[in-house]
């Protein structure tokens, strides 16, 4: 397996900085090395001085705090920050691009949790790690929402390339038909649950026989859970909160696709954002 290799982005904010620390320290811990970069936006800023120049100037400032980061791993750009953070990722060979959920500027927060974090996820070729809890960063308990589609079983074998012997909890949302309309089919109590008690039953099969055709790669164990859902994004914190996970999951492709975003937004957790 390749040396684990994240990329950072910094505004030089102080958030930024305490996204780095917990960064190098979760890349440390996997044996990796973290590359940063700092994007020189041209549309929004015209330099007196040249690239060279800022770069210098911005390395003595970061090792003011990190006073024995590499000058090879630090990456001064300019562009467009949206455009440029990917390219940079395809050009390092990096596994992983992780970004925080806020900055002390204004620019800095729209790019991580507005309309930029979008264009970032679906311009790179590789994960997008969104940080939005201020603590350690784990990835050994991974919550995967799955809709039972090749996509969500590419999603586990792009888990399994990015992080070794992690637990992954793969969980199944269904809906009940016509749930609003029973009663006035005249379902009464006991057939409206015994007809949602065979939909469970039902979901809860189909989850299992998806499992069955996985091609589980060595180090991943899986376990599974169904949750009866309104697919309210802002509700899913509150119907996945008794399942134990360090990291929430989400691949941008197949019905999963239609509310990922959506749950980026609303979501308490780190969510890990999967192209696949």
């Amino acid at each position: 397996m390749k040396q684990f290799k994240s990329l950072v982005a910094i505004d030089f904010s102080k958030e930024s900085f305490v996204v780095l620390q917990r960064v190098l320290e979760f890349t440390q811990k996997l044996g990796g090395v973290t590359d940063v970069v700092h994007i020189v936006e041209n549309s929004f800023f015209s330099p007196k001085k040249d690239l060279g120049y800022i770069k210098a100037h911005s390395l003595e400032k970061l090792r003011l705090t990190f006073k024995d980061f590499d000058a090879e791993h630090f990456h001064c750009i300019e562009g467009d920050t949206k455009e440029e953070i990917a390219k940079v990722a395809d050009i390092l060979q990096s596994k992983i691009i992780i970004i925080g959920k806020s900055g002390e500027t204004y620019r800095f927060n729209d790019i991580y949790m507005g309309s930029h974090t979008k264009h970032i996820v679906r311009s790179a070729n590789i994960p997008v790690l969104v940080l939005k809890k201020e603590s350690e960063i784990l990835t050994k308990n991974i919550l995967l929402p799955t809709d039972l589609s090749t996509h969500s079983a590419e999603a586990i074998l792009s888990i399994a390339r990015l992080f070794e012997n992690v637990h992954l909890t793969l969980v199944h949302f269904y809906t009940i038909p016509f749930e609003t309309r029973l009663n006035s089919y005249g379902f009464n109590d006991e057939d409206t649950i015994e007809y949602m008690s065979v939909m469970k039953e039902q979901s809860e099969k189909n989850l299992e026989e998806f499992i069955e055709t996985l091609n589980i790669p060595e180090g991943i164990t899986i376990s599974s859970k169904v949750r009866k859902s309104s697919l309210n994004p802002k509700l899913f914190d509150e119907e996945t909160e008794d399942i134990s996970h360090d990291l929430l999951a989400l691949h941008t492709t197949g019905k999963v696709s239609f509310y990922a975003f959506d749950v980026l937004e609303s979501s308490r957790e780190n969510v890990l954002i999967l192209k696949v």
